[in-house]
């Protein structure tokens, strides 16, 4: 079996993993804010979901998503 690699090789592959979720948490955010601009009839939700992913980051992105693209799709 060959011996694990020391930390400091280690370390980077954790980080690139790491800003390689960061990459893929703020692509999802973006895509839920375009997603709530163009499609959000109703000006006063429109603001208000806005403001929870805006504000809220991924949380507020990914309750917007089961919310009401989910409910859209459905």
């Amino acid at each position: 079996m060959a011996p694990l690699p020391s930390m400091p090789f280690a370390l980077p592959a954790f980080l690139a993993s790491v800003k390689g979720m960061e990459l893929i948490g703020f692509l999802f955010w973006f895509w839920m804010i375009y997603h709530c601009i163009t499609r959000e009839r109703n000006s006063t939700e429109k603001i208000l979901w806005l403001g929870l992913i805006v504000f809220g980051w991924a949380l507020g992105a990914l309750i917007y998503f089961l919310v009401r693209v989910v409910k859209i799709r459905g």
